[in-house]
């Protein structure tokens, strides 16, 4: 009788020592392999189903995490994000490799966060910036299914103290495909060159005032960076009212603080 689901275990090792690391809520996103869904996963092979995979991370235990696939599925990509908050993007890796290599003395991290479709309700994606002291220096939205008229809003679970839903990303399109130009648009006015800042960076990594074309009003806009807190630390996403189809990829770029 053949066996019906493929076995999956990764642990993680210390890239300098070679010494298991003991990691106890460390988080791990199975994604389908070149696109931000992810396969059927599987919490034993008894064909336990994980309920809506691509929101669910598997969390490691002792430094280990273990799960089930269809035997279809030879490879997947790979989000993870330690307990200290070392964040990897693994790609296309395929179920003989075992070890994640941690490199613990590397300051500069950037956590992938899938999206979908959502429909005007704020969505926890179930990854979280883990701890205090990660300086949060950018956020970059890649496309990869489009939703023509809609937009998207990134942020922090607004229920989290010092949350905000578009702390990150404000109302940025999601109408065409590829990476997403989230800086204001300078308008070239009959009186005065202005900023629209209505909408790409949220207050998180920016502040900025609307201009409009008069002398008065030129606007402004400057970046900022974002320090977590270990608190407000659930990444979620809004789509726009009637966002049907919209997919792609949230990229964090962070710095890990003494």
């Amino acid at each position: 009788m053949s066996v019906a689901y493929r076995e999956w275990w990764f642990a993680l090792v210390d890239q300098q020592t070679g010494d298991s690391i003991d990691d106890d809520s460390g988080q791990l996103l199975i994604l389908t392999a070149g696109a931000p869904t992810s396969p059927s996963i599987y919490s034993s092979d008894t064909g336990t189903a994980v309920s809506n995979p691509v929101r669910t991370p598997r969390t490691f235990s002792n430094g280990r995490v273990r799960f089930w696939t269809d035997r279809s599925t030879t490879s997947v990509d790979l989000v993870v994000i330690t307990a200290l908050g070392e964040a990897y993007f693994l790609e296309d890796v395929p179920y003989s490799r075992h070890r994640i290599l941690v490199n613990r003395a590397e300051r500069h991290h950037m956590l992938v966060v899938p999206f979908g479709a959502n429909d005007n309700s704020e969505l926890d994606t179930g990854l979280d910036l883990p701890v205090a002291n990660l300086l949060v220096q950018d956020v970059l939205l890649r496309v990869t299914t489009v939703d023509a008229t809609e937009t998207i809003e990134v942020g922090i679970l607004a229920s989290e103290a010092g949350g905000d839903l578009d702390g990150f990303i404000d109302a940025a399109s999601v109408a065409t495909a590829g990476y997403v130009n989230l800086w204001p648009t300078v308008t070239g006015g009959v009186n005065i060159d202005y900023h629209d800042a209505t909408a790409g960076y949220g207050v998180f990594l920016s502040q900025s005032i609307a201009g409009a074309d008069a002398v008065a009003t030129v606007g402004g806009f400057e970046r900022r960076y974002y320090r977590t807190d270990g608190t407000a630390k659930s990444i979620s996403y809004t789509g726009s009212a009637g966002s049907d189809t919209g997919a792609g990829y949230i990229y964090l770029p962070y710095l890990r603080l003494p």
